[in-house]
């Protein structure tokens, strides 16, 4: 008999535990669209130039708008362009965009600044590059699934090239291809968990997305498998390929 009360009280104490847990993340998912960059390998704000009459940010954001589970989006541009932007999505019916923020000089304080602006607790954030035109619904859905389970996902996709380290143009070695991937965005996370790894990250470092913030504090990431047509535009051929995937 007592060991079978021990047992209820354990058994109640894991179920109340998934319960809160099951609960925190029923406080709503958010999007944070990072648009802050400043194009300088493009030569120009490529977040805003047109795309079929549209900014490019517009194809991220509307993906996120129109996707049943996102409540909120938090857009982060430079200072100087939150009322343009603000017209723009007026102007392009994007309702679930609540904030427009202004972005910092690197990635980080661009999205600890979207941060800032959840007044949610608990939930799940997703961090996004505006400049990444092609995301789906179908890779949002899988990274919100996951991230209910794993609470840190990325996106990426297997290395299929071969990989060389290189110095001033002399190739030194080989890098094996086994367990390499290349990292996307949407990245999926926890809220408590990436405001908590803002806090404890040493700022001094520049961090090229947030997963490896988490990896510096020994926070486990798990990996979501990406679509290589999610293509990060950094050049002008990039639009090329944009503009005839969105026709």
């Amino acid at each position: 008999m007592r060991q079978f009360m021990r047992f209820s009280t354990r058994f109640v104490q894991h179920l109340l535990t998934f319960i809160a847990e099951w609960l925190s993340f029923g406080m709503g998912i958010h999007a944070i669209i990072v648009a802050a960059g400043a194009g300088r390998r493009f030569g120009g704000k490529k977040q805003f130039i047109k795309v079929r009459g549209r900014p490019l940010f517009f194809y991220a954001a509307s993906v996120f708008q129109n996707h049943g589970k996102i409540d909120t989006i938090t857009l982060v541009v430079p200072k100087s362009r939150i009322r343009s932007t603000r017209k723009a999505i007026k102007d392009a019916g994007l309702s679930k965009i609540r904030s427009v923020v202004a972005g910092g000089k690197r990635r980080q304080d661009s999205v600890v600044s979207g941060l800032r602006s959840l007044r949610s607790k608990s939930g799940i954030v997703i961090i996004h590059d505006a400049v990444r035109p092609l995301v789906t619904q179908s890779m949002l859905t899988k990274g919100i699934a996951m991230c209910r389970k794993r609470k840190a996902v990325i996106l990426a996709v297997r290395v299929s090239d071969t990989v060389k380290r290189v110095v001033r143009r002399r190739v030194q070695d080989t890098l094996p291809r086994e367990g390499l991937f290349l990292v996307q965005t949407p990245q999926f996370y926890d809220l408590r968990i990436i405001r908590k790894a803002m806090k404890q990250a040493d700022f001094r470092i520049e961090y090229t997305d947030e997963s490896a913030i988490l990896e510096s504090l020994g926070k486990p990431v798990y990996v979501c498998k990406g679509d290589p047509r999610n293509i990060k535009v950094t050049d002008r051929k990039d639009l090329v390929i944009v503009e005839r995937t969105l026709s």
